[in-house]
């Protein structure tokens, strides 16, 4: 059976004043918590065991305990001074058949499907000089590489898949990383992924970018704002 681990521990320092005393990933979208809705979401195909990583203003999460069934809460003490490869490592025992989702993309619609491979969801972002994960994949969608750059191609969405056997590829890896890589700010645990493209077997899912979104600084706030008030086609 599938599961999913939700990345919520982060501090969301590039939106300033917002995330002074709410999470980022809590903020309200159609009047529901952002984290809810993607767990909403994931309970509505099946995924019932959800497992979020939690760090700055812990406190916050606690009542999701009650009010969903399967929540399990994994405190990450470091989540101030290590990056978020060292809160992925803390949920390596439940990694198996799981979707991986940062906590801070938003789903106007319902995007998950159960998956039988491992797959990035990737989308198109507006055009702007922030360097994305884009991905590089051949004509069956199966991806051979990732760059970080500014290219307008699809790039990773912050929402993945990884089957059993590629999870334990990843699993060991993870488990080796010696405790500086866990220090760098500039390291992810996208990039120890990218680093096993070649030995995992991954594909590529486009998602409709009307039908999501990212918290990740201000102009990104104001997407949103415009794909609430219709600016977009949600259909």
């Amino acid at each position: 059976m599938s599961n999913a681990i939700i990345m919520a521990a982060g501090l969301g320092s590039r939106l300033k004043e917002y995330t002074k005393t709410t999470h980022k990933s809590l903020f309200l979208v159609d009047n529901v918590p952002n984290l809810e809705r993607t767990i909403r979401y994931l309970n509505e195909i099946g995924i019932d065991e959800i497992h979020i990583v939690i760090g700055y203003l812990s406190e916050q999460f606690l009542y999701l305990k009650d009010r969903y069934k399967n929540i399990n809460l994994i405190f990450n003490p470091d989540f101030a001074t290590k990056n978020n490869a060292y809160s992925f490592k803390l949920a390596m025992d439940y990694f198996s058949d799981s979707f991986i989702i940062d906590a801070d993309v938003v789903l106007l619609k319902n995007i998950f499907s159960l998956e039988t491979r491992s797959t990035y969801y990737t989308t198109l972002r507006r055009k702007t000089q922030k360097a994305e994960w884009v991905v590089c994949a051949d004509e069956k969608d199966r991806v051979f590489d990732i760059k970080i750059c500014t290219d307008e191609k699809p790039s990773l969405l912050g929402i993945s898949y990884f089957t059993n056997k590629d999870s334990k590829i990843i699993k060991d890896e993870i488990y080796n990383l010696d405790d500086d890589y866990f220090l760098d700010s500039k390291l992810y645990y996208d990039n120890v992924i990218a680093k096993l493209i070649d030995k995992i077997s991954i594909y590529s899912k486009f998602i409709n970018p009307n039908y999501v979104c990212e918290l990740d600084d201000i102009k990104d706030i104001n997407e949103l704002k415009e794909k609430l008030s219709g600016k977009f086609s949600r259909n």
